[in-house]
């Protein structure tokens, strides 16, 4: 069994979504100066780094990160490379044969800037007949290699809210560089942050 971590470091490197609180690790006590521990105090967003969008992100009395059905956060995935595309279509993935997969993550040109210190605005996205399709196709799980799967400058962000009122739960700043296209096993656990609409999450692709 060889288990694959592609979630993201958190630091205070590490890039946000334009907009969103920056990352702070802040050290408030240090056994190198004397404490009796070492403790550190955490600044971020709940969509920091590798992280999880619950329906609560965008839908009214949807279900928060901490209601999160756990069975759906675990199982089977197919992991596709989408090499040249700026935008993952319909098109492409009628290629694709999906036919009851609980979890799709997608390996785009975007692995190549993901840890970036600059944030890239021309990152590879959903498009909406995709996550109409994605929806038929009765997928619980779709995860991305960047910060967000919807285009950047969406003014009404119709693939989050068309995911996650389907109760599709969206995982985003996966890091799949080093990952081949194929079938793995998935762990995505959020941070159990009670009524919040998002958590970083350490997810994990093991192949056996």
């Amino acid at each position: 069994m060889k288990i694959i971590d592609v979630s993201l470091d958190i630091s205070n490197e590490t890039i946000s979504f334009p907009g969103d609180p920056k990352v702070e690790v802040k050290r408030v006590f240090d056994i190198t100066k004397g404490d009796i521990a070492t403790v550190s105090k955490l600044s971020l967003s709940s969509h920091t780094a590798t992280h999880i969008d619950a329906p609560a992100h965008f839908i009214k009395d949807g279900l928060t990160v901490d209601k999160l059905p756990l069975e759906h956060l675990m199982g089977k995935v197919k992991v596709f490379e989408v090499p040249k595309e700026d935008r993952i279509t319909r098109s492409f993935l009628e290629k694709k044969h999906i036919e009851r997969e609980k979890a799709i993550f997608f390996k785009t040109k975007n692995s190549q800037y993901l840890n970036s210190s600059k944030f890239y605005e021309k990152y590879t996205s959903l498009s909406l007949d995709a996550a109409e399709y994605l929806i038929e196709k009765g997928v619980k799980v779709v995860g991305i290699d960047y910060l967000s799967i919807e285009e950047f400058g969406s003014e009404d962000y119709s693939v989050h809210k068309s995911l996650l009122s389907s109760g599709i739960i969206i995982i985003e700043g996966l890091s799949l560089l080093n990952v081949t296209e194929g079938e793995y096993e998935f762990i995505a656990l959020p941070l159990r942050v009670k009524g919040c609409d998002g958590a970083p999450a350490r997810v994990v692709l093991i192949e056996r």
